[in-house]
């Protein structure tokens, strides 16, 4: 016959308080109740498990030989009942985050750090890429949920709006535009364009933007980040029409805001898979990038 746990967690007690008054007061339970189960666990073993020696109970040598696994089986039990605490509370597990570089550097780090003030055990993993990897991983279940700039093309899962912008036109200090405060793409015609691809979010938004104005948008160099806009920007190789979360953290130095008319909006979305529920340190992430998209300044 085999000890319950309820037994076992008995043995070991009497074993580390040596009598049945410690025993019953650690378990919260009488000590005839403890008497009970120590000869139902001697019957049910086969052996006595204490014999009395100076008014205290000493394990017997079979007993003894139990302890370092009763040990390791309770250290484990108690281990699992403070990760469930922990979990209860948020404390432990692990997010994976898809994000585009852009959001990736300028929008998590202000929720990542809030996040972490109270929850420094949770794991945080920030995949970069670019807008069409950051969908398939989050419909195919490889990442908890993605940052995402619209537009989009279809796609299955959900999408939430974290916060919302115009694009900008950023410039060298010494090119004549820097002395105006919004421009056109008519304006920008005898310049040489840094722009995006078509097949970029970024791109589409640029391409409408020329269109709605009647102009055709030539570009003299192509990119698919706006840090790497910026960059030639900054070193007077063009202008460029970017959006203005990579300009979030100051990294404006060298470069002069233009606002771009007619207005177009670029948004910066949370992405979760379809039918996926989400953890408890997942939802919480995501409301501390609500918070950070909310105070942003863009």
């Amino acid at each position: 016959m085999s000890l319950s746990f309820r037994q076992l967690q008995v043995v070991r007690a009497v074993c580390r308080h040596g009598s049945v008054i410690g025993a019953a007061s650690a378990l919260g339970i009488s000590q005839p109740a403890v008497s009970m189960m120590l000869r139902d666990c001697s019957r049910a073993a086969g052996f006595p498990l204490f014999l009395r020696k100076q008014g205290r109970l000493q394990p017997t040598m079979e007993t003894s030989a139990l302890m370092t696994d009763l040990d390791r089986i309770f250290d484990g039990v108690e281990r699992v009942g403070r990760m469930l605490e922990d979990m209860r509370d948020t404390k432990v597990g692990s997010i994976h985050i898809a994000a585009t570089p852009t959001l990736a550097e300028n929008l998590l780090p202000v929720a990542v750090t809030a996040f972490k003030q109270t929850r420094p055990h949770v794991q945080i993993t920030i995949h970069t890429m670019d807008n069409i990897s950051v969908v398939n991983s989050v419909i195919d279940e490889h990442v908890d949920f993605g940052l995402v700039l619209s537009p989009l093309s279809h796609f299955d899962a959900q999408l939430f709006e974290l916060c919302s912008a115009e694009l900008i036109c950023v410039v060298h200090p010494d090119n004549p535009l820097a002395a105006r405060s919004q421009v056109t793409p008519k304006d920008l015609e005898s310049y040489p364009l840094i722009s995006f691809s078509r097949s970029l979010p970024l791109g589409v938004l640029v391409e409408k933007t020329f269109r709605d104005a009647g102009v055709a948008r030539r570009i003299t160099l192509e990119v698919n980040q706006s840090s790497v806009a910026c960059a030639l920007a900054r070193a007077g190789a063009g202008v460029a029409i970017v959006d203005p979360f990579w300009l979030m953290d100051n990294r404006d130095h060298g470069l002069v805001r233009l606002k771009v008319r007619p207005r177009t909006e670029v948004v910066a979305q949370v992405l979760v898979p379809k039918n996926a529920t989400l953890s408890r340190p997942t939802r919480i992430m995501i409301s501390a990038l609500r918070k950070a998209a909310k105070s942003a300044k863009v």
